[in-house]
């Protein structure tokens, strides 16, 4: 039996996301594989409870994210949203070229900040 067959379609499009706090009222969400239309609920799942508190920070560490679709900007858009309406702070960390571009491209990227590292998100 070969080891050379490629991944499931799950296995290959999984999402992985972990939250973490940094301290008191500051979370990084760590995302990583492919953001789209089949795993974009799994980030809102974690995104969303986090940001309903105002005076929140939630960073979002995109730089393990190797496909975003429009499902998956959906998803940061409508954390954005939230954030916005109750008070919170919402900023992604180390997009990707792919991510950038895709951020760049709809305009996103003008209502949500990117850094290049946590250290470098202003108080």
């Amino acid at each position: 039996m070969s080891t050379d067959q490629p991944a499931p379609d799950d296995q290959r499009d999984a999402l992985r996301v972990h939250a973490r706090p940094l301290g008191a009222g500051r979370h990084l969400v760590t995302v990583e594989g492919a953001l789209d239309l089949h795993t974009a609920s799994q980030l809102a799942d974690i995104l969303q409870p986090l940001l309903l508190t105002s005076g929140q920070s939630v960073l979002v560490d995109l730089s393990g994210v190797a496909f975003l679709d429009s499902t998956g900007l959906t998803c940061l858009i409508a954390a954005y949203r939230t954030a916005r309406s109750t008070g919170a702070r919402l900023a992604l960390i180390a997009p990707g070229e792919r991510v950038r571009r895709m951020l760049a491209l709809t305009g996103t990227d003008r209502v949500l900040h990117s850094y290049a590292t946590v250290d470098s998100v202003p108080d």
